[in-house]
């Protein structure tokens, strides 16, 4: 949710504007720009690089300004690049709300680094939401060398960052500026308010009540991706798991009257197992296409897994309970892929 903290409850303006659709799309490329901007000020650039140095073990009191996407020779595009009075790339900063995070853009920042460092260690930051920290941390530590004398790194998030500046707002007494962090830290929260946390427990069952609404999101996020040239409106969600004992949506036919289904059921979380299941649906007319998949699934690695009744069997969909947005999405969705390859004929 966006920042209120003002007397009546209010949202800013600009955390209003951060949940329309068309600001969403551009939402990470305003947040870095006002970053830019603001790290004008000399106090705040002072204030950050200080806090960035500390959580990094590095010195960054050689950065002279922030550039805001800067383009390397590479095609590598990191959101701010920290310069220093020669255009030596001191540190670089890849921020991100709900977009993928690869191994492939750390490996290409700290290839810039390598390069474009100059008599500089070099550091890297991802700037991300708190739900995102952990997964941010494993892309670092897959990617950076351990033996090899790396770049400083570190993950930061975009409420410890705009702390520091408010703390350097505070202390000034600059109404303006302080207004501005105001609005900045409204847009944050709204863009990264949608960003589902790491399930935890909840990814073998525990409390998963409370996560009901985060399941049936995470479910309607993977399985667009499986509509081809459908819309959802043509194949919508139906349940919602909490008035409900379900949140599915049937994903188009694998076969000739053969249907899926991909959701949560709350059945199975309540025995202490995933939440997320694929159910393949027996045919009503008796066209063969459910009893031929169903062989392909029992004759597969999953068939120890496979619930059944008469009309059904359901697929256990397991994720990593550490995962969290883009991540868990990414699970579920190789999870969901591998399943229909051993169902399609």
């Amino acid at each position: 949710m966006a920042d209120t903290d003002s007397a009546d409850g209010r949202v800013p303006l600009l955390g209003q504007l951060a949940g329309e659709g068309w600001f969403m799309s551009m939402g990470e490329v305003a947040a870095t720009k006002s970053l830019t901007w603001l790290a004008s000020d000399p106090g705040l650039r002072a204030a950050i690089l200080a806090h960035l140095g500390t959580r990094a073990g590095t010195d960054l009191t050689s950065v002279e300004r922030f550039v805001s996407e800067p383009v390397h020779t590479s095609g590598a595009r990191p959101d701010i690049g920290m310069l220093d009075a020669n255009r030596h790339a001191v540190a670089l900063v890849e921020a991100k709300f709900g977009a993928h995070l690869t191994d492939e853009q750390a490996a290409a920042y700290l290839e810039v680094l390598d390069r474009r460092s100059g008599p500089h260690r070099g550091a890297l930051f991802v700037l991300v939401p708190p739900a995102r920290a952990g997964e941010a941390q494993r892309t670092l530590e897959r990617t950076i060398d351990p033996r090899a004398e790396a770049p400083a790194h570190a993950v930061v998030t975009w409420d410890e960052w705009l702390n520091v500046w408010a703390a350097v707002a505070e202390e000034s007494g600059d109404s303006g500026l302080l207004g501005d962090l105001r609005q900045l830290r409204a847009m944050c929260h709204t863009l990264g308010a949608g960003v589902v946390p790491p399930l935890a427990g909840t990814a073998t069952g525990r409390d998963w009540q409370r996560r009901a609404s985060d399941l049936a999101t995470i479910v309607d996020r993977v399985t667009r991706r499986f509509l081809g040239s459908l819309r959802p409106s043509d194949l919508p969600m139906q349940g919602d798991a909490v008035s409900k004992p379900w949140a599915y949506r049937y994903l188009p036919m694998i076969s000739q009257d053969t249907w899926v289904q991909v959701g949560v059921w709350r059945k199975f979380a309540d025995e202490g197992l995933t939440p997320f299941w694929l159910m393949l649906h027996k045919d009503d007319k008796g066209s063969g296409g459910f009893q031929a998949a169903l062989q392909r699934l029992m004759t597969s690695e999953l068939s120890r897994k496979v619930r059944r009744d008469d009309r059904h069997a359901w697929v256990p969909l397991e994720v990593p309970g550490d995962a969290g947005g883009p991540e868990l999405v990414g699970a579920l969705e190789t999870n969901v892929g591998a399943v229909l390859e051993i169902l399609k004929p």
